[in-house]
């Protein structure tokens, strides 16, 4: 970390300016000028000291995570514990730790702050926020010491913020010298705030996924793998009843079969379906909050889920098939945006673009998954899935978030009464 922050460094420090009181102070000498000589040298001899001085600081100083939580959820408070280790014998006078944001503020540390008007350029060329910057001042360092420090964030919304941005900033003990250094790539970074939690019900996958016979918790059996017997009581069915056993004359017993997990819910999301020119980026936020409610839902239930995204602006599109860790569903949530609108300058207007899916994936696990639910703003935007006319609606569910109206012959079912108290599901 040797770049001098010239914007927060004094004017005397830079390169111009120490050669112009070197060559200022020799010159006076030169002609008899011993006061002003004086004045000028002793000013050459402090800026470049401060400037040594604050580059000697910068060296071997590094900035590590020591815990943090991954993924939030919008409204939930995290701490960030961080390790600051000073390798060197000169002590550290100060540091300061800045922290750019995201655009969308989707995570911001406590105690932030309006960014100063020669910041916002800077901010500009690392595509942060221009409305809030995080800032964090830390004590003195002696040599070869480690400290540690907490920072509380905040999460606001849905998106991803990575510490790539993070300077580290310290100087000399004059105060007109500064010098920073960004985290390295290998100690940065990424935390994830997931979409908003709202309270839902997932009755309507539970309800096309098993009957009233199957076990507890979602999981089904399996009558073609027996796994014991016992003895018959009162309160068994006779369907279970081991005939067999029955016919060589021993005592009534019934079979108990082999557990299996039901077949995955996967869900297909449309994010272009939200945008074009006329675009609906809270209701796709709306849409998105259900879509994650309900993976938490059905996670309780042992029901194994799937998610595949169109492409979109942070990737191409993408598919996960019932993955073991929930995160990684709600992490594809968290970073998913639309791909950006077309302008044709023809006709001056925008584009509506169409959904990209990685399907031949997708149709090679078709035969694995239990029902298809395709997310969209509404209906009117569906003839032209090629995707989702394929897929069928002999297994595939439609969940707008207008009211639907009726598609062919697919199910069409609003997100909003997925919401408890939203109304029966027909």
């Amino acid at each position: 970390m040797d770049k001098l922050a010239l914007s927060r460094s004094s004017a005397l420090v830079c390169g111009p300016a120490l050669v112009v009181l070197g060559v200022g102070g020799c010159v006076a000498a030169f002609f008899g000028l011993p006061w002003v000589a004086a004045a000028l040298l002793l000013a050459f001899l402090l800026a470049l000291c401060a400037r040594v001085w604050a580059k000697l600081s910068g060296r071997r100083l590094s900035l590590s995570v020591v815990s943090a939580v991954d993924g939030l959820f919008p409204g939930d408070t995290a701490e960030i514990e961080l390790e600051v280790r000073n390798e060197k014998f000169l002590p550290v006078i100060w540091m300061e730790l800045f922290f750019p944001l995201a655009p969308t503020l989707c995570l911001v540390p406590e105690g932030s702050r309006k960014p100063e008007d020669w910041e916002l350029a800077d901010l500009a060329d690392q595509k942060a926020s221009d409305r809030l910057v995080g800032e964090q001042r830390l004590s003195l360092l002696l040599w070869y010491e480690t400290t540690r420090v907490t920072t509380r964030w905040i999460a606001h919304r849905r998106g991803a913020y990575s510490m790539a941005g993070w300077r580290l900033r310290t100087g000399d003990g004059f105060g007109l010298a500064q010098v920073e250094g960004p985290v390295p790539q290998d100690q940065a970074q990424r935390f994830l705030v997931y979409p908003a939690r709202t309270e839902v019900s997932p009755a309507l996958f539970l309800r096309n996924l098993w009957n009233a016979d199957t076990g507890a918790r979602g999981v089904m059996e399996d009558p073609t793998v027996i796994r014991s017997t016992r003895d018959y009581q009162t309160t068994d069915s006779v369907r279970r009843i081991n005939w067999r056993l029955a016919a060589r004359g021993l005592p009534l017993s019934v079979n108990v079969y082999e557990d299996i997990l039901p077949r995955s819910v996967h869900f297909l999301f449309d994010g272009e379906s939200f945008s074009g020119p006329d675009a609906h980026p809270k209701e796709m936020e709306d849409a998105l909050s259900i879509l994650g409610s309900e993976l938490l839902c059905l996670e309780e239930a042992s029901v194994r889920c799937g998610l595949s995204l169109c492409r979109g602006s942070a990737g191409p599109a993408g598919n996960l098939f019932a993955p073991a860790d929930l995160s990684a569903l709600l992490g594809a949530l968290a970073v998913y945006e639309p791909m950006p609108d077309e302008w044709d300058a023809d006709i001056e207007h925008i584009l509506p673009q169409k959904p990209v899916f990685d399907s031949a994936p997708l149709l090679e696990a078709e035969h694995r998954v239990g029902r298809f639910y395709y997310i969209a703003y509404d209906t009117d935007c569906l003839k032209d899935r090629w995707l989702l006319l394929r897929l069928g609606g002999e297994r595939t569910t439609i969940l707008t978030w207008k009211e639907p109206e009726p598609f062919g012959e697919f199910e069409v079912v609003a997100l909003g009464r997925l919401r408890k108290g939203g109304g029966e599901h027909g």
